[in-house]
């Protein structure tokens, strides 16, 4: 009984963590028209980590670069991917997932999104890293990940 306490008590904790730097992390989102904010960068956020969320995101981010992005100073929205969305990006599923993998292709290119995905996710869906397409990057963790980018480098979510 103690066991099942102690694990549901890590979980809850946890879970709220992460909510909390979900929850009050600024957003891109809520700018007011015209208005412009120097930010450290933007982090794509991805809640339902499925492909049709990650092809929306990448048209948005597509569609902030043709409206503000031309000027030099520009950073990539940096996708974290950790949920099994990973597998978009893999060579075995380019097929699958043409479309959104030629649009990535395409902004990373011109250097509108910098993706990573995550190892761990990887590995637990027997993906091998050595087939992820050359255009995207990893990290180790991505919610370890994701914190850093909005507690230490203080992007916001796109």
């Amino acid at each position: 009984m103690l066991g099942r306490f102690c694990w549901l008590s890590l979980f809850i904790t946890l879970f709220l963590a992460f909510s909390a730097v979900a929850n009050s992390a600024p957003s891109a989102n809520g700018l007011v028209e015209g208005e412009r904010q120097e930010v450290a960068g933007y982090l794509a956020r991805i809640e339902k980590n499925n492909p049709e969320e990650v092809a929306e995101v990448l048209q948005r981010a597509e569609q902030f670069y043709l409206n503000e992005g031309m000027r030099q100073d520009f950073s990539p929205v940096v996708f974290v991917l950790h949920g099994p969305e990973v597998s978009i990006f893999f060579r075995e599923n380019y097929l699958r997932y043409r479309s959104i993998v030629d649009l990535a292709a395409k902004l990373s290119a011109l250097k509108v999104v910098d993706i990573k995905v995550c190892e761990t996710q990887s590995h637990g869906l027997g993906l091998d890293l050595k087939t992820l397409l050359p255009f995207v990057g990893t990290v180790p963790v991505g919610p370890v990940e994701e914190s850093r980018l909005i507690e230490v480098e203080k992007y916001i979510y796109f």
